[in-house]
């Protein structure tokens, strides 16, 4: 590789996993080893990139988030490069690094990446699943080439893809949920809870006493299990067998869910095909 050498590949692995254990396992090599790379990258910059302690967790020093940065913008240059060489061999090579949130996996790119990997074998694909605010960020700091997200999308470009509707889900009858109302029996996903803090910002919404859990299946089988009642896209309501009821939520929540990137036109080439892809079989 041109730009990137293994030290500072370590480095970007190591602080993603923040531990030296889980680094070792992923790369294949000693703890020992990745202590020996993280130090002589650290005497060579002539900084501190990581605080440690005594279980081998690592946390980030201001500078070592600074390096992380460059690191991933040096990374991106070094796949665009590859992608360049292969593209004037007649090829389509190097990696593509897509974000999404769970209802862009399941709807969208589950049908569209068994036709990708047929077409492009020679193409490395890096899944990076979010919530929405989680996926915008792995864009704007160029951890990930494209992402399917919701809007608000904090200054990137975008592609509409499909239009989703916030319901209310509830074990027995139809009840409708004002999410300006104090809803001590709410159950939210995270993706749902962030979809409600980001689309309605500014309104006086109150999620303190909501239960919140990471999965939508999680939140579903709760309020099956008679937990509460709980607010969810529909769309992500239908990809997941249920016998729950639906009904409105107050304020109304129509959500776009986009294709996203820095700028469309400077995609590598393999983000571009697979960009392509997606827009043809947008919902």
């Amino acid at each position: 590789m041109i730009m990137l050498n293994n030290n500072l590949r370590i480095f970007i692995t190591a602080a993603e996993l923040q531990s030296l254990t889980e680094t070792a396992k992923k790369l294949y090599v000693s703890q020992p080893a990745i202590s020996h790379a993280i130090k002589k990258l650290e005497e060579e910059l002539g900084i501190r990139l990581f605080v440690r302690n005594k279980r081998s967790t690592l946390s980030l020093t201001e500078a070592g988030k600074d390096i992380l940065a460059i690191a991933y913008k040096m990374a991106d240059l070094e796949n665009r490069l590859y992608q360049r060489a292969y593209d004037e061999n007649h090829l389509l090579g190097g990696s593509v690094r897509i974000a999404a949130v769970p209802l862009g996996v399941s709807l969208i790119l589950a049908r569209v990446l068994p036709i990708f990997k047929k077409q492009f074998p020679g193409v490395q694909v890096e899944l990076l699943e979010g919530n929405p605010l989680e996926v915008k960020n792995l864009i704007l700091n160029c951890q990930a080439d494209i992402g399917i997200t919701t809007s608000p999308y904090m200054g990137l470009e975008h592609r509409l893809l499909m239009v989703d509707h916030m319901v209310s889900i509830s074990r027995n009858e139809a009840s409708g949920i004002d999410l300006r109302e104090e809803n001590k029996d709410l159950v939210l996903c995270r993706v749902a809870y962030e979809s409600v803090k980001e689309q309605l910002a500014g309104q006086e919404i109150d999620l303190s006493h909501c239960t919140i859990m990471e999965a939508a299946s999680t939140q579903i089988n709760m309020v099956e299990e008679g937990n509460g009642r709980g607010v969810i896209s529909e769309l992500m309501l239908s990809t997941i067998p249920n016998e729950l009821v639906r009904g409105s939520v107050h304020p109304k929540m129509d959500i776009e869910i986009s294709l996203v990137a820095n700028d469309f036109d400077d995609l590598p080439a393999a983000a571009r095909e697979i960009s392509s892809m997606i827009l043809e079989r947008k919902l």
